[in-house]
This record gives C-alpha cells, sequence and structure tokens, in this order.
C-alpha cells in the first residue's frame, strides 16, 4: 500500500483535539471533588460572589471599629487543641462581653471546616476546645458580634 505525501496530517489534527478533550475530562474531574488531593473549592461560593458588594460593606463597617484580635491554638491530648482569641478594641482595651464565633480551616483539609463558638473565659479572652486533627497552619475566620458592633477577621495560627 502506497502512502500520499502528507497523509498523516489530518490525524495529528484528531490526535490533538483528542488530547485535549483527555485533558479537559480530567481537570473536571480534579476540580469536581476532593478526593484526598486538596481540591477544593469555597463553599457556596456563588451566593458569596453575588453577596460581594455587601460583604465588603460589613468588612468596611468592621474595620471602622478599630479592632484587632490575635489567635493562638494549643494542642492538648489527642486532637484534643484549645483555640484562644483575643480581640481589643481602638486603644488596646480588651473587647468584653461579644458573641465570638470562628471558622477553622486547615490546608490539607479545606472541604471540612469546624465551626466554633468561644466563651469567654476572663474579660477579653474567648476559648473553646475543639478536635483539630491536624497540626500546623490553620485559618481561623472570626466573626464578634457585640450589640449593634460586628467585628470580621481572618488570622492564622499554628498548631
Amino acid at each position: 500500500m502506497k502512502f500520499r505525501r502528507g497523509w498523516y496530517w489530518p490525524w495529528f489534527i484528531v490526535a490533538a483535539l483528542l488530547f485535549t478533550v483527555g485533558v479537559n475530562v480530567v481537570m473536571l474531574f480534579a476540580a469536581s471533588g476532593d478526593g484526598g488531593n486538596g481540591y477544593v473549592v469555597e463553599p457556596d461560593y456563588y451566593r458569596k460572589a453575588v453577596d460581594w458588594d455587601r460583604t465588603m460593606a460589613r468588612q468596611a463597617a468592621s474595620d471602622s471599629l478599630g479592632w484587632s484580635a490575635t489567635a493562638t491554638i494549643k494542642r492538648g491530648t489527642g486532637d484534643s487543641s484549645r483555640v484562644v482569641l483575643r480581640p481589643v478594641g481602638r486603644g488596646g482595651a480588651a473587647v468584653t462581653g461579644a458573641h465570638v464565633t470562628a471558622t477553622l480551616i486547615h490546608n490539607r483539609d479545606a472541604a471540612h471546616p469546624l465551626k466554633v463558638v468561644l466563651t469567654e473565659s476572663e474579660p477579653g479572652r474567648y476559648v473553646t476546645m475543639a478536635a483539630l486533627p491536624h497540626a500546623g497552619r490553620w485559618e481561623v475566620r472570626v466573626e464578634a458580634r457585640r450589640g449593634a458592633e460586628r467585628f470580621m477577621t481572618t488570622l492564622h495560627a499554628e498548631r
């Protein structure tokens, strides 16, 4: 059988298209499930995107309070850890009497955020015990409410 010159070019085009489709299918499966590989999409990201202007307005109101905070995580026994948050107001005064919640997220297991409520153990010191299965850096998304005041921040702490 004799082949004509350039007979293979249509097959290169078909192969390139099939390769592109194959790569896109692999990427689709990688992006749609965690599979233990660390591919994670922010929960309810669409609603967060739609509410972006409202979120930025809340963040601006939070920033105008002049509050700041520090977070520490101290390892206990097993997976148990003590999460301590210290919010301070403008001028460094401790923020007391607030309702404080936090979402703890570890990069290794970001598909499973942990929501906790912290209680005031002493003036300006909010504490909770949490089962944190991974050592390393945790993202701590904090929300503190005191009356009409609402403070939001994102901190990082090592366990």
